[in-house]
């Protein structure tokens, strides 16, 4: 037998909305977060594939069959870059800089940045978007045939 009175009946119903709400806010941070980290390891990705892309086509054919050094023409390496971002899933990725290191084996470092758009949390974490930044690395060497 129950010792309630009768005004205590549906208190906890009350309770729902704000129970309701407090879900809904804790899953559009779960989507916010799922969504950026996405984003971040895209740009990682296309700055390692923009790298790898620029070391092969900027590599100097010309040099090579002149002096046998490897080397890497950085107008020709930079030339590749707009049109991989282009056809990237990400073509809204900015090019921050081209770097090319001269030596025995040459390397290309490409910085690119991406402004990340708040899908649904905009107004939780109190802006509108996120700039991210990733760094790709290739080193031209040429094998043994």
């Amino acid at each position: 037998m129950s010792t309630r009175s009768h005004v205590d009946r549906g208190q906890a119903l009350l309770l729902m909305p704000a129970g309701f709400l407090i879900v809904i806010v804790l899953l559009s941070l779960v989507v916010e977060a799922g969504a950026m980290h996405l984003h971040k390891r895209q740009l990682v990705d296309l700055a390692d594939s923009i790298a790898n892309d620029a070391a092969t086509y900027g590599f100097d054919v010309e040099n090579f069959r002149a002096t046998g050094d490897v080397a890497i023409d950085q107008s020709a390496a930079a030339s590749i870059v707009g049109s991989s971002i282009a056809i990237s899933e990400l073509p809204t990725a900015t090019v921050v800089g081209v770097r090319v290191t001269p030596g025995p084996e040459p390397s290309i470092e490409i910085d690119l940045s991406y402004v990340h758009e708040y899908v649904v949390a905009g107004t939780l974490v109190g802006g509108s978007d996120r700039t991210l930044n990733a760094t790709g690395q290739a080193t031209l060497v040429l094998s043994n045939p």
